[in-house]
């Protein structure tokens, strides 16, 4: 079975539900060793399964998804139940990623996009910026009525932008998403309270690692610098912090000693 690699911010959630799983297992060993062998002994089991289990979240570069089969019948079904945008977009996606169905994940999101959903239209858009219809993402997503309004669609905008080279415009438009998705947050995808609140978390700052990029590219260093520790203090995950290129930082005292 082979993994599928999604975007950074779901490989956060999956990577905390990871540890988590693995936490709960020393939880138990520990509770057994302290019924067993006593207190110090239980620590040093919850001490050394944590770091064990915080370690192996680290390492952890991907997961496998279910056999195809099931995933397509458990599809079929919900689809057929719930035809929401939630689940809509749901079901895009897995065609996008899983089974690899770019055409029909298009057309099936291109057959609903007459609701003007910002989950529907950000999921759209984030396909074909990934397919390189950049001219046709921006333009879907600007026509959303909540194109300035919604921070998803906005960071998808930012992401259109930079892509295709108008970097200030970007750092405009991911400041304002990022002051929105702090007033109103992102809209609700169906899961899980705990899960949509990991998805802001990854989320958010994802938007201040790719504004920091955005600031390179404008050889603004301290604001970069700013935008990669606001990023990485919403990320329990060390593995998926970021930091300013090494060479970045050279170059800019050579400019100072320079001048």
């Amino acid at each position: 079975m082979h993994d599928v690699q999604f975007d950074r911010e779901i490989l956060y959630v999956q990577k905390v539900y990871f540890f988590m799983f693995l936490a709960t297992f020393t939880t138990l060993t520990a509770g057994v060793s302290l019924w067993l062998m006593g207190l110090d002994f239980a620590l040093f089991v919850l001490g050394v399964g944590f770091t064990l289990s915080y370690v192996a979240m680290l390492k952890k570069k991907s997961f496998s998804p279910p056999p195809k089969k099931i995933s397509a019948r458990r599809m079929a079904h919900e689809i057929s139940q719930d035809t929401s945008s939630v689940s809509v977009a749901r079901f895009a996606c897995q065609l996008y990623y899983y089974f690899h169905e770019t055409a029909q994940a298009i057309a099936l999101l291109e057959k609903f996009l007459s609701s003007h959903d910002p989950l529907l239209c950000s999921t759209l858009g984030d396909i074909l910026l990934k397919e390189g219809s950049t001219k046709r993402a921006l333009y879907i997503l600007r026509e959303n009525p909540f194109a300035l309004v919604d921070p998803l669609l906005l960071t998808t905008q930012g992401h259109v932008l930079k892509q295709i080279g108008k970097i200030p415009e970007a750092v405009k438009i991911y400041q304002r998403s990022l002051f929105l998705a702090k007033q109103n947050g992102f809209p609700h995808n169906g899961a899980h309270w705990f899960t949509q609140k990991l998805l802001t978390l990854s989320y958010t700052a994802s938007i201040h690692h790719t504004l920091a990029d955005c600031y390179l590219l404008l050889e603004d260093l301290p604001d970069a610098k700013r935008q990669y520790r606001a990023g990485n203090m919403l990320l329990f995950d060390l593995s998926l912090w970021r930091h300013c290129p090494h060479v970045v930082i050279r170059d800019a005292k050579k400019t100072k000693i320079s001048r």
